[in-house]
């Protein structure tokens, strides 16, 4: 017999008269076998024969490899036995044999003993380990468009399952997480990068940023920035400067030369000033007026063309900072539900997944109902329906996730929503702030 693991099997025959002594004090010695060195695990059965009837009771103790059971032999089975012996004499009887592990046998459509793709034994159509069907025979061309058609007809189901629920019930998706329901489901933070990331992308095909430079007006762009203390107001134009008409040049005056572009960029950030209050001018060293300046002039360059491109691939980071900081707000508001940090995390995880994909419908329909083509009032009354239906999303699914009353949710609703929007802007501004000085 090979070194693996061996099965122990023991089959015994209480008289009737001890059937029920008999099962008790059974379940007491299997676990007390299980305690000895070299036994992995026990399975009873009830059964019967041919030549006895029914009441036989077989015990399949399973050992570590043969090894262990030489030993358990040696040490401690005549022990054992002597306890039955002596509770039941020869009102019980018994045999035993020993049987190697053995191996699972199925119907395979293949002859193959091992998968293709990882190598791990086949028992059945598909490999345990990693899923692929098995095969000996190249893929048809048929097959690579059924499969390439259930990416959008099913991914197992679950896609269309995943979002119907995420757009239409409300915290049933994040409760059936939390109930053990998983499988049928897209994973959370899968969903939600998927999700993060179209909208995103949808988001930068939509956006045509320009800044104003007042070319046009004749105009210098001026920015007074003043942290901590109060900002004097600028004087106001002299009147007779203001009520003075404008008139043309007399014939024969010199025009004088125009500026050239780049000194025109500078003079509109010239007036940049950046000060900060006593005590923090450490703050000078990431955030001065020469870096300031400087990323006024390269926004200034190209209408704003670069820092929108920047600031649209800072955003997602910052959410992926900004979603784990609202679960711990999350977390002070419901103290006393014995939920873990990831409970409340998984809820804003798919409360923005949800987000992300309405925001997504919105921009697409915006898109198709543009008013050209299509009238224009559709992606209207939709964007109207959406700001009304994301706040009570919200407050729904919190009530199907926590199952408090609706007063209770009603004012960790209004907290919730203090510190969403506080936190929010103080990242809005930061994220801003650092995309305008790093380009």
């Amino acid at each position: 017999m090979d070194s693996g693991q061996v099965i122990y099997e023991v089959t015994l025959r209480p008289d009737p008269s001890v059937d029920a002594d008999f099962d008790v004090w059974l379940e007491h010695h299997v676990q007390e076998m299980l305690r000895l060195p070299g036994f992995v695990g026990a399975r009873i059965h009830h059964g019967e024969d041919a030549e006895h009837g029914p009441g036989a009771r077989t015990v399949c103790y399973l050992l570590r490899d043969r090894a262990a059971l030489d030993a358990y032999l040696e040490q401690h089975a005549e022990r054992m036995r002597a306890d039955g012996a002596k509770r039941f004499g020869d009102r019980v009887r018994a045999s035993r044999r020993i049987l190697d592990a053995g191996r699972d046998v199925s119907l395979t459509e293949t002859p193959a003993a091992s998968c293709a793709n990882c190598a791990s034994p086949l028992f059945g159509q598909y490999c345990a380990n990693c899923g692929q069907r098995a095969r000996d025979r190249m893929i048809s061309l048929w097959e690579l468009v059924e499969e390439a058609s259930e990416i959008l007809t099913s991914l197992d189901s679950r896609l269309w399952r995943t979002l119907g629920m995420l757009l239409f019930r409300p915290g049933r998706l994040t409760r059936d997480y939390l109930l053990g329901r998983r499988a049928r489901y897209i994973p959370a933070l899968r969903l939600f990068l998927g999700l993060s990331l179209l909208f995103f992308f949808l988001l930068a095909l939509d956006t045509h940023f320009t800044i104003d430079t007042g070319e046009e007006a004749g105009e210098n762009l001026a920015l007074q920035v003043q942290i901590g203390e109060e900002q004097q107001p600028a004087p106001a134009p002299d009147a007779d400067t203001a009520e003075r008409p404008v008139t043309a040049p007399e014939a024969g005056t010199p025009t004088p030369p125009a500026e050239p572009q780049d000194a025109k960029q500078e003079e509109r950030c010239a007036d940049i000033q950046v000060s900060w209050p006593e005590g923090m001018q450490w703050a000078d060293r990431w955030l001065s007026t020469e870096r300031v300046r400087a990323a006024c002039e390269k926004i200034v360059a190209d209408h704003g063309e670069s820092f929108t491109r920047a600031l649209l691939e800072n955003i997602p980071a910052m959410m992926f900072i900004f979603v784990p900081l609202m679960a711990v707000v999350m977390k002070l508001l419901y103290p006393l539900t014995g939920r873990f940090y990831a409970e409340h995390l998984l809820f804003l995880v798919h409360y923005h997944a949800f987000f992300y994909l309405l925001l997504s419908v919105v921009l697409i329909l915006g898109w198709l109902f543009d008013g050209e083509l299509l009238p224009q009032w559709p992606a209207t009354l939709f964007v109207v329906f959406s700001t009304v239906y994301i706040p009570v999303y919200l407050f729904r699914a919190m009530r199907m996730v926590y199952e408090q009353g609706r007063l209770a949710t009603t004012c960790k609703y209004t907290l919730l929503g203090i510190a969403y929007f506080t936190c929010l802007l103080l990242f809005l501004v930061g994220t801003v702030t650092i995309t305008a000085v790093t380009i």
